[in-house]
């Protein structure tokens, strides 16, 4: 028998039969610790996992160190591993012997099946945001001409068709918000400028951008798409894109694979909120910039709101 550690230790001949094996091994893979071995090790594996086993024990046997993800059941549940094979070549320059360390990763793999649990939510809740706000938009696109004939037009007066290319324009940015990277093809960039215009197109020259040339991949398009779509709402809520004068100026940066964005408000005339009084939308964008592994940053001024976002970007 080998030592006992934490991990799962096995020495393995070149055909893959086990030679030893320490506690937590035998443990893992129910056998007893005080039998012969000899055995073949590959069919001790779950049987989805035998797959990946046969091809790494392979590539160790060939003189290449190998690893794959393994599992096991136990009398404390179901454990998650990280098989690393290595070859142990003797002086005739042939593998006699295979070395395989199984670290247990299973907190590290509960957590990261959360995380992706916690993220596909997300995504179904903007999904059905989405649907729902795209019904609002219809809805009041109609109101608006019902209200033009109501007081005496035709529903083609300035006003109306002005209210109503603003509408669609808010359609379409919510179509960039809550569709976003599932509209993409596979692993294609998406121009960073044009993503930002096209959220606050609706706002026309209230909303100045100072651009960086950037690019980022698609998997961060619905988080950046929805923090923005989130300030603008806001904005006009309670700050300067509902106030007469107001302004909002967007720039950022990339360095080292981060991407930092500085939202800037000015003209506002508003009572600073309280940071414990946080709203749906805005718990939700935040969640989702923390699955993204990013963070954001809010100053809240009589004259304005300054946000500072930092989203990690990987192509």
């Amino acid at each position: 028998m080998l030592d006992a550690t934490p991990d799962c230790i096995k020495l393995l001949g070149a055909d893959g039969n086990l030679a030893m094996m320490n506690r937590t091994g035998c443990i893992a893979l129910n056998v007893d610790e005080h039998g012969p071995f000899g055995m073949p090790w590959i069919p001790l594996l779950p049987e989805d996992i035998q797959a990946a086993g046969r091809a790494a024990l392979a590539r160790a046997a060939a003189g290449q160190s190998a690893r794959f993800p393994g599992r096991s059941e136990t009398d404390a549940g179901t454990l998650f591993w990280d098989n690393l094979l290595t070859p142990m070549i003797g002086q005739d320059g042939e593998v006699h012997q295979i070395l395989c360390v199984s670290r247990d990763v299973t907190s590290q793999t509960v957590l990261e099946r959360e995380l992706e649990d916690a993220v596909a939510r997300e995504h179904l809740l903007a999904r059905e945001m989405h649907h729902r706000i795209k019904n609002l938009f219809s809805l009041v696109a109609g109101l608006v001409f019902i209200a033009d004939r109501e007081t005496g037009g035709d529903g083609s007066s300035a006003l109306a068709l002005n209210l109503h290319e603003k509408l669609r324009a808010l359609s379409r940015a919510s179509d960039v918000a809550f569709v976003g990277a599932e509209s993409l093809p596979a692993g294609q960039p998406v121009d960073l400028g044009n993503l930002v215009r096209a959220l606050l197109a609706p706002y026309g020259e209230r909303c100045e951008i100072v651009e960086q040339a950037a690019t980022v991949p698609p998997g961060v398009v619905t988080t950046l798409a929805l923090v923005f779509h989130e300030y603008a709402t806001n904005s006009i809520k309670y700050g300067a894109l509902g106030t007469a004068g107001g302004r909002v100026t967007v720039r950022w940066t990339e360095s080292d694979g981060v991407l930092a964005f500085t939202w800037i408000e000015t003209g506002a005339a508003i009572e600073v909120p309280d940071e414990d009084r946080q709203g749906f939308g805005t718990q939700m964008v935040e969640r989702m910039v923390r699955a993204a592994g990013g963070r954001i940053s809010r100053l809240w001024r009589p004259e304005g709101l300054i946000a500072d976002l930092y989203l990690p970007i990987r192509h």
